[in-house]
This record gives C-alpha cells, structure tokens and sequence, in this order.
C-alpha cells in the first residue's frame, strides 16, 4: 500500500506495509533522526510531531499517519541556521550521545509552541515522555527555559564562569549570598575563585559533535543506510577435508537478488 504524509513541509507518497510502523517508514525515507525506541514505545527515543502533537513513531502505524502532517528534527533547521531550541542545547551542554536529542528537542518545540512561557515543572513534565539514561534532565530543562526565553524575543541566562568566593568558608554570609545567586539549573562552572585559571578545565565548552546531534544527523550504527549494499556470504563444505570437483551453482544465480556466484571454477587462477 502506499501512503500520503506530508514531512517537514513537503508532501511525499511513500511504500508502507500494513503492520509497519511509522518510525520504519520514516527511517526507510531517510530521516534516521527518528530512532528506535522499544517496540512498545517507553523511551520516546522515536518521538515526532504529527499534527503539532507529540507522537510515538515506534506505536503508531504508518497507515495511521495516512493523510497527516510529520515533522522530524530534519525540518527544524535552515541552511546554515540553527532554531533557537536547537542552539540553546548546545550552548547549555545538554547533549551527551545524543540518542535521544532529536525526540527532546521536539518535544520542547511542542510545549513552547502551545506556552511560551513554560516554568520549569511545565518543561519536566513535556519531556518525561522520553527517557534520558545519560546527562539525566537538569540541562535539557535549562536549555528549554533558555530557548523559550529567547524564542519571546528576551535575553537568557547568561552561561558562564561563576566564582563563589570564598567556596569553603563555612557558611560565611558572603558565600551564602553568591550561592544565592546561581540558579539551581543554570550549566554554570563554579570553581572557587583560587583556582588557577587553565584553557580548557573549569571553562564551559560546547562538545565537538553537538550540531551533528542537534540536526539528527546519521551518528549511529543502525543510522547507516544499506540500502543498495552487496553483501557477501561465504559458504563452507559440509564435508572436512573433501575435494570439490565440481559446483552446480545454477539454482543459486537463479535467485532473486543474487548478482553473482563465485567458485574455483568461474574465476581466473592466479
């Protein structure tokens, strides 16, 4: 059967089978951002956007999304531009594999774009539907606040060094106060303030591969695509120590997808 969605803005009619899921038809199209999650859907890893709602691609049929609106993490970004969601991750360190990013990102696109002002309860609750076994969720909740913030046009927390002087002065009314200060969730470096200053240690830095991650880019083994491969299969004698003298290989060329059959005697003898 075939099937009309329109992904990212643009309408295609795709191959679907009956029992297949939306994730399979999506990732057969190539939109590999959309990954495996369970068969049963608990993690969210293969969350999407149909209709503006968030939906599971790993329980939802193809067939079911017959006729809809699709949007993948492919369509979020512009030649060249980042959308703020997608910076604010990156700029917050919210990214560690980042498996499960493009599911969180979108599931944040969903919330801001229903409430702009989302608190902090508003964005744990929009991303609980997907679960994250690495960074934990402290930073991909900042990164969300950060984004709605700049998304209605305001200025974010500021992500930078923070000294708390004097750090170890127990409980000083100085120290209390600068603690005061820093947000419970902001990706700040907080190093006492007689630490010695060092390039890279004690400096926030954004990870090497974090646009790669963000835009649902092919990062992952299942991510390769192998449509189209030729895969070789070496087959064994059943009988130790035999001399072949000769191979009818005719049924084999005769299948279906088989190019080529290669033996001692079809190829040159070097």
């Amino acid at each position: 059967m075939t099937i009309t969605l329109t992904i990212n803005g643009v309408e295609q009619i795709l191959s679907c089978e009956p029992h297949e899921s939306l994730r399979s038809v999506l990732r057969r199209a190539g939109y590999f951002s959309v990954r495996y999650g369970s068969s049963t859907g608990e993690t969210g890893a293969a969350a999407v956007l149909v209709d503006g709602s968030l939906i599971s691609a790993d329980v939802m049929l193809g067939a079911q999304a017959d006729g809809h609106d699709v949007e993948t993490i492919e369509g979020l970004s512009t030649l060249g531009q980042l959308h703020p969601i997608q910076k604010a991750f990156i700029d917050s360190g919210a990214i560690q594999s980042g498996y499960s990013t493009p599911a969180t990102i979108l599931a944040a696109k969903a919330l801001i774009d229903r409430n702009p002002r989302p608190t902090e309860d508003d964005v744990r609750d929009a991303l609980s539907g997907i679960l994250d076994r690495e960074t934990g969720y402290l930073r991909p909740v900042h990164a969300v606040l950060r984004a709605a913030a700049v998304m209605r046009g305001e200025e974010p927390d500021d992500i930078a060094i923070t000294h708390l002087d004097p750090l170890l002065d127990g409980g000083s009314d100085a120290a209390s106060a600068d603690r005061a200060r820093v947000s419970e969730i902001a990706p700040r470096v907080v190093p006492c303030s007689d630490v010695p200053r060092t390039r890279v240690v004690g400096h926030a830095e954004p990870k090497v591969d974090a646009i790669k991650l963000v835009k649902g880019n092919p990062a992952f083994t299942d991510d390769v695509d192998l449509t189209g491969t030729l895969i070789a299969k070496v087959l064994y004698s059943p009988h130790a120590h035999a001399r072949i003298t000769s191979i009818d290989d005719s049924a084999a060329r005769s299948l279906p997808g088989v190019h080529a059959v290669l033996h001692h005697g079809n190829v040159t003898q070097v």
